[in-house]
């Protein structure tokens, strides 16, 4: 067995192993790194492992696979990089910004239907219903699906309920105003 290979075996030593990476990875400081060069001088299992990370980096680089760029590359970049720093056009955001305007003040004025309100009050209703009920049939059902917490009152639970029927009917309300109603009217 030669000497290089026992002193491989061995690694280096303990206060120079995280130097010696460094070192070879051109991160080590100048003043460190000069005692590093003097010690591995002197060291024949600090030079063997300096010796090893460098033939592992070899085999590495020879053995991954080296990405290459389409041929088009370089001409989409500098595509991209001009669009991010073309000024934006003023002009048309501000048009689009009076056109959304436009439109929000003319579905403010077309209200809401009462069918939508009956219909969001009639859920809202059912939505209550379901959660009073359950409370009152199986109180530990509520409890099982964590929506009430253990000993919560039925005043607490009707609370919750009321909450549920009022987010039911602002989520029919939402609804409704999509379609461009949002005041009350006959």
């Amino acid at each position: 067995m030669n000497t290089d290979h026992f002193a491989l075996t061995l690694g280096p030593c303990a206060d120079y192993e995280f130097d010696l990476v460094e070192l070879h990875e051109g991160s080590l400081e100048a003043g460190r790194a000069g005692a590093v060069q003097h010690h591995m001088a002197h060291c024949a299992r600090c030079r063997a492992y300096a010796s090893a990370l460098g033939e592992l980096d070899a085999a590495l680089a020879d053995a991954l696979p080296r990405p290459a760029l389409s041929p088009d590359f370089d001409a989409r970049l500098r595509e991209q990089i001009a669009e991010l720093t073309q000024v934006p056009d003023r002009t048309a955001a501000l048009a689009a910004a009076e056109r959304e305007h436009a439109w929000l003040l003319q579905n403010l004025g077309r209200g809401l239907s009462w069918r939508t309100v009956l219909n969001a009050a009639a859920l809202g209703s059912v939505v209550g219903g379901v959660i009073v009920g359950l409370d009152a049939v199986a109180p530990g059902l509520l409890q099982s699906f964590g929506l009430v917490g253990a000993g919560m009152s039925a005043t607490l639970t009707f609370s919750i309920a009321l909450g549920a029927v009022f987010a039911v009917c602002g989520a029919v309300f939402a609804r409704g105003s999509a379609g461009g109603s949002l005041l009350l009217t006959d």
